[in-house]
């Protein structure tokens, strides 16, 4: 049974955090219904069908903590179509629970039918909430990250000279990649706004997946002197920036050996 995935799509609030406007969750998967109070092994059990879902924000509480969770409820679908005695079965924080529980009392579906008539039935919704990556390097930042910028951004190749950070920054080399061997990098492409801030940041290219998180977080960091044009007029820039992930140097060696004990399996 699929769960229902409260998780925003990639950058599909760029609009969104110019305006202010909340983190609204997106579902994604069809809800998974089971079980009833019609008699067990009726051939002509229908269940119930979701006519109308309604999604809310992602727990505000929970944004700086955690990045996801599951909920399961169970409830009885009245004859009506309308979602009681609401349980929560199962949730990995209470929070959760109270979004899930609010959204379900609000959904409508065409009621379960027993040999053709409408039937109460009882049955398990699982959801699942998860923060998209605009919303997490937002909550990162602190700051709204993702706008429309309605003036002209000028390329960073049509300036006198390169902008320069007035820090640099490493990404952090990706946990799980850890004792595998792999480096490469990440170019990101930025937009400095008027402030001298990062925003707008996206992949361009990566050689692992795993890069492209620390590489887009590291970018959020940067922070600019204002350009300026010749007239004085402060602009926008865009630019892309490399990052290269270096294997640690304890990976390294771990990933030396494995190498020298695999050729002297084959040499065997």
């Amino acid at each position: 049974m699929s769960p229902l995935n409260f998780r925003a799509p990639l950058f599909r609030r760029v609009r969104q955090a110019a305006t202010g406007t909340g983190f609204l969750l997106a579902l994604l998967a069809p809800a998974g219904i089971a079980s009833a109070d019609a008699p067990a092994g009726s051939p002509n059990r229908q269940a119930p069908v979701v006519l109308r879902r309604v999604t809310l924000e992602f727990p505000q509480e929970l944004k700086q903590e955690i990045g996801r969770g599951t909920v399961v409820l169970e409830c009885l679908v009245d004859t009506d179509g309308k979602a009681r005695e609401i349980h929560v079965a199962e949730a990995t924080h209470p929070a959760f629970a109270r979004v899930a529980v609010e959204s379900l009392e609000l959904w409508e579906f065409t009621p379960g039918t027993v040999n053709g008539q409408p039937a109460p039935m009882r049955i398990r919704v699982p959801f699942e909430f998860q923060l998209s990556i605009e919303e997490i390097l937002e909550t990162v930042a602190g700051r709204p990250v993702f706008m429309e910028v309605r003036e002209t951004v000028i390329p960073a190749s049509q300036l006198p000279a390169w902008p320069r950070p007035k820090n640099f920054y490493i990404p952090r080399y990706p946990p799980e990649l850890e004792g595998s061997g792999k480096y490469g990098k990440a170019v990101v492409n930025i937009t400095i706004n008027k402030e001298g801030k990062v925003i707008n940041p996206r992949i361009v290219k990566v050689t692992y997946p795993e890069f492209a998180a620390p590489a887009l977080i590291t970018a959020l960091k940067l922070e600019f002197p204002p350009q300026v044009m010749a007239n004085r007029e402060v602009i926008h820039v865009n630019l892309d920036i490399q990052f290269d992930f270096k294997v640690p140097d304890k990976d390294q060696r771990a990933a030396d050996k494995a190498k020298a004990k695999a050729e002297k399996s084959k040499k065997k």
